[in-house]
């Protein structure tokens, strides 16, 4: 049986509209979870429903549809380039295992970069929960344990205004943020 281009081309393309769609859903699942719960801790009730539908869609857009600053890309984007990628490879190779190689490859780069991005919808519901909660000041923590950079290492126990969180130094970071009590 010969390698069938076309078909390949046309259920790469239905696999990653797919995989696309599926991990928007998720994400946008993530986002509501994350930030529902973040509020409940903060302010002991549920957020608004519509309120949060709307505050997903709006975040969601802003973190695939805009370059990212520690990616430097438009998730968006990058979907089609590493699926238009994959089918480079694919009609490139010359044997069975070269495809299987190239098929594999490609869905590393799926899996690692939908894993940056579930890292940042949950970073990103958590520092708007905090905000929308009315928070004025977070303290930085870091995870601690011999996996964080110095980099971060440096930056635990730092203050920021909500509004002056720096971004992501790397990806896979796993600061995380506590309120600051306002002083009376």
């Amino acid at each position: 049986m010969d390698f069938d281009e076309v078909n390949v081309l046309k259920e790469t393309q239905r696999l990653y509209q797919k995989l696309y769609d599926d991990c928007k859903q998720a994400w946008r699942d993530l986002y509501r979870d994350r930030y529902t719960e973040l509020w409940v801790w903060l302010k002991g009730e549920k957020p608004d429903e519509d309120e949060i539908d709307d505050l997903v869609e709006m975040e969601l857009s802003g973190l695939l549809y805009v370059s990212h600053p520690v990616t430097k890309y438009i998730f968006d984007a990058e979907v089609l380039r590493k699926r238009d990628r994959m089918w480079e490879d694919m009609l490139a190779s010359p044997t069975k295992v070269q495809k299987q190689l190239a098929m594999e490859k490609a869905s590393r780069f799926w899996v690692q970069m939908t894993g940056w991005y579930t890292d940042f919808t949950s970073q990103d519901a958590e520092i708007q929960a905090l905000r929308n909660a009315g928070i004025k000041k977070v303290l930085r923590h870091e995870m601690d344990d011999d996996k964080v950079c110095q980099t971060c290492r440096e930056l635990d126990g730092k203050v920021y205004a909500i509004d002056k969180i720096p971004p992501l130094e790397h990806l896979r970071c796993r600061r995380w943020f506590e309120p600051v009590p306002e002083k009376k």
